[in-house]
């Protein structure tokens, strides 16, 4: 490289001159210069002589690439060649390896992971995000469909139950609820409006769904290496209605997406770059992942194995960056262990106790007999979770996805680069093997029992079908081929989306879910609403925990004005006498406030029934009122 300096700077004496060729040099790294004209050396040269304009025997710039008459330097679409004295070498342009053992296109900087942000394009893209996201939201919320899940309702309690309780802070994190969502929207949860909307959780699905659609964009152009690639990745997600409505609901979903995202999106530039920042940011993102939701777990071994074999680096380099990675991300689901054995005596707790999902199933059994029909059957577990992402994504995408993956496995150029894109398939076996054998259950409309149940589901592989289309628009299309297909790709997603809602928002799949099964619809939960309506006093209530999860921000009730067994000081006082803590009590067949009433009929013997109602599919419930209500 020194020589070429050499001769290169003999072609002018301007100072000018000078000065921008030696910035240009010193921006070199040592391992771009441990090769002979490696990709990024190129790319800065090209930089360089742009901005030159040489007239005579020297230097000049030509359609076809940078051309010296006479003795010494010459650069075509076929590379850099040096010809009388001196070096003379080819190096194919778009061929040149990295220092990470990765064949990368001649369109992409290894050293710029992805192409850096342009405030005039990219700022357009980030301003569109917003707006989307902003419009999504309005249109939902105005609609009234925002919070009508029996989760989403039962999160924001969470989050408000974090200040707002009898015993707020770390108490008030239970065992099967990943904590971290609730933690973000605590602040938020403590306004009253955006409790009771639910819009305090709204915020932060949103934001994360923002954060997905930029980070999924940024990682589309650099695997593409062309925005072409970015955008079609990004119209993969903002095309997507159903997702667009779980961007506004307090449910989990979107901010587990992003930190998948985020974590793919490092782990891509960890690949490129070998940059230990972003290996520990990815390993971060994961952590927080695994705070998030359960399946982030599934993706830990995964992304560790990726980081191992990314890069042609020694073995024991390997090791290192791989336990690196490992540490950092597994220490969310340690965590989670730890929390569970020390608040609960057993470290499964979310797993196998009493609010768990195989808890769940156990009791549906003994009082229903019906078992899930996946249960136990792995082939049947992956056909239902197929028909969910074509109700919820469409079939189009999914097609679309395939295409994507064929492009890839023929552009050999892109196999390093773009086997980063593969970790979000984890969520594909993740579901299929819980639908199978983790109690998790799955009802879809177009197949047994005909019904709407955990569709949302489909949605955690939309980063999947959003990015692997970009592998359809390699840099090395001609342009306006590229821009044509980009054109009708999105218009085909555009095409898909409008059929998901042309039946109206209410008809899309996962929002139709919400409505059918919202707990507020249900009788006892609108008794119970009534009577608190017309006589609520303000006193302390006796209630079973996530029971009734419509009324207290129905009615404005506190929940530091309310008794679980979530507060299990308070709870095992109430044994004694119920009269010294509450002054009413809700309760129903076969929940915790009535095993509690049951086993010690005498603590509560200054209660008289109020009301009783019983209603069919649902059980009874009944409200009693102590007959001194003075606390």
């Amino acid at each position: 490289m020194l020589s070429e300096a050499k001769h290169l700077r003999s072609w002018s004496n301007a100072p000018e001159v000078k000065k921008r060729f030696q910035r240009c040099l010193a921006e070199l790294s040592p391992s771009e210069l441990r090769r002979s004209f490696a990709e990024s050396a190129l790319s800065r040269l090209r930089r360089f002589f742009a901005s030159l304009r040489m007239t005579g025997e020297g230097l000049r710039m030509t359609d076809d690439g940078l051309r010296m008459t006479g003795e010494g330097l010459r650069m075509t679409d076929d590379g850099l060649r040096m010809t009388g004295e001196g070096l003379s070498v080819t190096v194919p342009a778009g061929a040149v390896e990295n220092p990470a053992g990765s064949v990368l296109s001649g369109a992409s900087d290894p050293c710029e992971c992805p192409p850096p942000v342009s405030l005039r394009s990219d700022g357009v893209v980030a301003a569109g995000i917003a707006a989307v996201t902003l419009a999504s939201l309005y249109f939902f919320y105005s609609h009234g469909l925002t919070n009508v899940y029996g989760d989403a309702l039962a999160h924001m309690e969470g989050a408000r139950r974090i200040f707002d309780s009898l015993t707020p802070g770390y108490a008030e994190i239970g065992s099967v609820w990943l904590p971290l969502f609730h933690l973000l929207a605590a602040p938020l949860a403590q306004n009253d409006f955006l409790w009771r909307t639910g819009l305090a959780g709204s915020i932060v699905s949103c934001a994360a769904f923002a954060g997905t659609a930029w980070f999924l964009y940024r990682l589309g152009t650099g695997l593409s290496g062309g925005r072409a690639g970015g955008l079609l990745a990004l119209a993969g997600i903002l095309l997507c209605p159903n997702l667009l409505y779980l961007a506004g609901t307090p449910l989990t979903e979107p901010l587990a997406i992003f930190w998948a995202v985020l974590a793919v999106y490092l782990l891509f530039c960890y690949r490129e770059s070998g940059r230990l920042r972003s290996l520990a940011g990815a390993a971060g993102a994961v952590f927080l992942g695994t705070l998030t939701r359960y399946e982030e777990w599934y993706v830990l071994p995964f992304a560790a194995l990726f980081v191992f074999l990314a890069r042609r680096e020694p073995w024991g380099a390997r090791l290192r960056h791989a336990l690196l990675f490992s540490l950092i991300a597994a220490a969310g689901p340690l965590l989670w262990l730890l929390h569970n054995a020390w608040r609960f005596s057993n470290p499964l707790e979310f797993y196998n106790g009493p609010f768990s999902a195989q808890a769940i199933y156990a009791h549906q059994l003994a009082t229903t007999a019906f078992p899930y029909p996946t249960d136990g059957k792995f082939i049947l577990s992956a056909h239902y979770y197929m028909e969910d992402l074509k109700l919820v994504l469409g079939i189009w995408p999914l097609e679309l996805a395939v295409l994507g993956l064929v492009a890839w496995t023929m552009n050999r150029r892109v196999w390093g680069r773009g086997a980063v894109a593969f970790l979000f398939l984890v969520p594909l076996p993740f579901y299929v093997h819980a639908l199978a054998h983790a109690a998790l259950p799955l009802y879809l409309p177009t197949l047994f029992p005909f019904t709407y149940y955990n569709l949302r589901y489909g949605a955690e592989m939309v980063p999947a079908l959003a990015l692997f289309p970009a592998f359809l628009l390699p840099v090395s299309l001609p342009r306006r081929w590229r821009n044509g297909l980009l054109v009708f790709l999105v218009g085909v997603l555009a095409w898909q989306g409008y059929s998901l809602c042309a039946g109206g928002a209410k008809e899309l799949a996962v929002v139709k879910e919400g409505i059918l099964n919202t707990p507020c619809r249900g009788w006892r939960q609108q008794a119970i609403v009534r009577f608190f309506r017309q006589h609520y006093d303000g006193q302390r209530i006796l209630m079973a925990a996530g029971k009734w999860s419509c009324v207290m921000p129905e009615v404005g009730i506190y929940y530091r004005n309310t008794i679980t067994e979530t507060n299990r000081g308070y709870w095992r006082s109430l044994r004694a006498d119920a009269g010294k803590w509450v002054a009413w009590i809700v309760r129903s067949d076969g929940d915790s406030v009535d095993a509690l009433m049951r086993a010690y009929p005498q603590a509560f013997a200054s209660f008289d029934l109020l009301e009783k109602d019983s209603y069919p599919k649902e059980g009874s419930v009944a409200i009693y009122r102590k007959r001194n209500s003075e606390l």
